[in-house]
């Protein structure tokens, strides 16, 4: 477990190349060398969070066409806690629906990441955790404990099974989470890919009538 912390706004530039502010971190899961049970093995990490009484966890799914950054990742989740009363968002963790199998990562080396829903956490903790050093004696009572999985690869397993590698990266982090958008290099292509096929159409429109209207000043009537 790896944890990154940024003092000032950027981007990542190891895929999953996720968009950081000063208020965040990023916090990265490796498993390296741990040979699968099975064939069909997969791994899977439980995440849990631990809040006041009174906040509110939501596990948010963002869909874009943009992969600039993380090429064929579609999806952007977010596990936001808002306040109650006045639902200001307090704190995030955000991930891609990816993890990878390289040091290096690359698109190939992609491994598919699923989320299960947030649930309330039906375990205690043991009593020499960091949790209780920090918290006290309030979990359960002033705390409350929830636990998200997040399971990776996909029914063949092979990137896996070949580079026995895995790396899966999330950014922690206070108040809003940061929102991808698109570069002025994307707006550009999008501009020319869309305005030529207008542009080409307005001027044959342009042509046609052009042509129309000095056919019809040619034209002599007979007496």
């Amino acid at each position: 477990l790896q944890v990154t912390a940024y003092e000032a706004g950027g981007r990542d530039r190891p895929l999953p190349s996720l968009l950081h502010t000063a208020n965040s971190s990023k916090v990265e899961f490796v498993l390296a060398g741990v040979a699968p049970r099975g064939n069909g093995s997969r791994f899977a990490l439980e995440v849990a969070t631990v809040e006041e009484t009174g906040v509110v966890q939501q596990l948010r799914s963002a869909r874009s066409i943009d992969d600039e950054y993380t090429p064929t990742i579609f999806e952007m989740l977010s596990l936001v806690a808002e306040s109650q009363n006045d639902s200001a968002t307090l704190s995030f963790l955000q991930w891609k629906a990816t993890a990878y199998g390289s040091r290096s990562p690359r698109r190939e080396d992609s491994i598919q990441c699923r989320s299960r829903g947030l649930q309330a956490a039906n375990w205690t903790l043991p009593t020499s955790t960091i949790v209780h050093a920090y918290f006290g004696e309030g979990i359960g009572s002033t705390y409350t404990v929830s636990a998200i999985n997040i399971s990776f690869g996909g029914e063949d397993g092979k990137v896996y099974q070949e580079k026995r590698y895995l790396s899966w990266s999330a950014l922690l982090g206070f108040g809003q989470p940061p929102k991808d958008t698109f570069s002025p290099l994307v707006i550009s292509i999008m501009a020319v890919a869309l305005g030529t096929p207008m542009a080409m159409l307005l001027v044959g429109t342009c042509v046609v009538l052009f042509a129309q209207r000095k056919r019809y000043s040619e034209y002599e009537p007979i007496n």
